[in-house]
């Protein structure tokens, strides 16, 4: 494994945003998250719950409380609005999201979302039997709260057969209240396309800004829309309208000494030092059949949820190792150099003794015992066999606060931050953005290339990072936290090294090696929950 080191959907017709002023005062936040995809009378849709279910995980991030409807009717739907009103009603300082993935159809210039019950022989039943966007609007203004968000995700291609007059998409909406963001997935009366994965283009890509820390309002749009025209090759092209004219963060602020909690935002605990805030969320794990130089065991691709956690921003540095462990294993010497040479067994014992030196409970329980292997019968997944025939059973606890190394799916996460291309960097890297292909003949210092996004160096190149994960095959099915297989021969390493090439440095890259190998091109990172 170590010898790579050397080698049907719906379519989505707009999403509008209602912004009115970010005041500095603590909000109570509030979501509406509505997926409607199994219609009685018209064709069904795949994915809306799963847009809706990524939709909550993003929100529930951001500190919004969420009621989630999935595959509700008229009644269920308006209840659910009235509901978000009378809570959102009840403060001033209150901010509001409502969310709807599914089938949506404009009439005579009004924009209407349909239940899964809907039944509409003719645009005359339109208003008695589905939910006007302007009513929803109108509604969520009437509670006299401070924020309000709307988000539409619905299917473009009109699903009435008595409704052929060519129009498409959603009609601008008329009444834009002052203070608002308008942002179509597409131009108005255009079709946006379906996307290759979980989700619509627009919405993954929206997803992905959402969960980006730092970003001012209008930047989410913005880079949004960017992303929606790069990808699409300018094929689709979101449309923004704006009457907001403040400077506006949902939860904080980044600024140049770091992350910086803003007035009125969800508490967040302060960030440990030399550790960067990796906000959770849902993204697309492994590579597409299509990426140049993939290996085959980095798909099929697969949805992952992950929580939010903190990630250390440089690999673990050899001054970091010796101020816990005492001795310096490395075989390149220097303080600010990443620790290299280090079993994945070592790394688990740096977590450990790191957290009890810090006060901190650690993260891994780890029972030795000397067997005779001739006798050995495996009972647990996590045994394992060092070459002195000791057997190792390690157990970890991801709520204790002690350090840990990250899972394979945290890892690729937090190196793709938020990008879909091979690496961080876009389609393609260079030895002036990270250390490989021998070109600098050693390790080099951390930080000594530009962050990612995320403000993590080195998630590319320098030393191959050890995981948690056993190593194993994927699987198409959708996944929360995962922790990989219960056994294996192989424990995962990530990210590439500074002798190999960049084949093995791309975000979905995958490697693997024995628990108890060592080399110069092998270090890690830790994280802490």
């Amino acid at each position: 494994m170590i010898g790579r080191q050397n080698s049907a959907k719906y379519a989505i017709f707009g999403v509008i945003f209602l912004v009115l002023p970010f005041l500095a005062t603590a909000q109570t936040q509030y979501a509406l998250v509505i997926g409607n995809g199994a219609y009685s009378s018209i064709a069904k849709l795949n994915n809306p719950v799963n847009d809706a279910t990524d939709m909550k995980a993003a929100l529930e991030g951001l500190g919004f409380q969420v009621d989630l409807v999935t595959n509700g009717d008229r009644v269920q739907m308006e209840e659910a609005v009235t509901r978000l009103k009378n809570r959102l009603s009840v403060s001033k300082d209150a901010h509001g999201f409502f969310f709807y993935a599914g089938h949506g159809v404009q009439s005579q210039g009004e924009n209407y979302l349909l239940p899964v019950d809907a039944n509409i022989p003719n645009a005359a039943y339109l208003r008695d039997r589905t939910m006007n966007v302007q009513i929803i609007l109108d509604e969520l203004n009437d509670a006299g709260n401070e924020l309000n968000v709307i988000v539409l995700d619905a299917c473009r291609d009109n699903p009435f057969s008595w409704n052929r007059s060519g129009s498409r998409g959603l009609s601008v909406v008329g009444k834009q209240p002052a203070g608002s963001i308008i942002v179509y997935a597409t131009s108005a009366g255009s079709v946006a396309a379906d996307g290759q994965g979980r989700n619509g283009l627009f919405t993954t890509h929206l997803l992905n800004n959402l969960k980006t820390p730092g970003l001012e309002v209008k930047d989410i749009f913005n880079r949004t829309g960017s992303d929606v025209r790069r990808a699409s090759n300018s094929g689709q092209i979101p449309a923004i309208y704006s009457q907001f004219f403040e400077t506006a963060y949902w939860g904080r602020k980044e600024e140049k000494g770091g992350i910086t909690v803003l007035p009125g935002a969800p508490p967040q605990r302060p960030v440990p030092e030399g550790f960067v805030r990796i906000e959770g969320g849902t993204f697309t794990m492994g590579s597409p059949s299509s990426e140049a130089e993939r290996f085959s065991d980095e798909g099929p691709q697969h949805t992952v949820s992950i929580s939010a956690f903190y990630m250390g921003k440089y690999e673990v540095t050899q001054k970091e190792w010796v101020a816990v462990m005492g001795s310096n294993p490395s075989y390149f010497k220097g303080d600010n150099l990443p620790v290299e040479q280090v079993s994945w067994y070592d790394a688990i014992e740096y977590c450990n003794k790191r957290s009890e030196k810090e006060g901190l409970r650690p993260a891994y329980t780890i029972d030795k015992s000397r067997l005779d292997p001739n006798n050995y019968a495996s009972t647990t997944g996590e045994d394992d066999w060092q070459s002195d025939n000791i057997r190792w059973i390690v157990t970890v606890n991801k709520n204790a606060n002690g350090y840990r190394l990250p899972t394979e799916a945290e890892w690729e996460y937090a190196c793709r931050a938020a990008t879909t291309t091979p690496f961080s960097t876009g389609n393609n890297i260079t030895t002036n953005q990270a250390n490989y292909n021998g070109d600098y003949g050693e390790t080099t210092a951390v930080g000594s290339f530009a962050p990612n996004r995320w403000g993590l160096y080195d998630m590319h190149g320098n030393v191959w990072e050890w995981c948690w994960d056993w190593y194993e095959s994927y699987s198409t099915a959708a996944q929360t936290d995962p922790t990989g297989a219960s056994s294996g021969p192989y424990r995962v390493l990530r990210g590439g090294g500074w002798s190999g090439d960049a084949q093995g440095l791309r975000s979905a890259g995958r490697n693997g090696s024995t628990p108890s190998f060592r080399f110069n091109f092998i270090g890690f990172r830790v994280v802490r929950p």
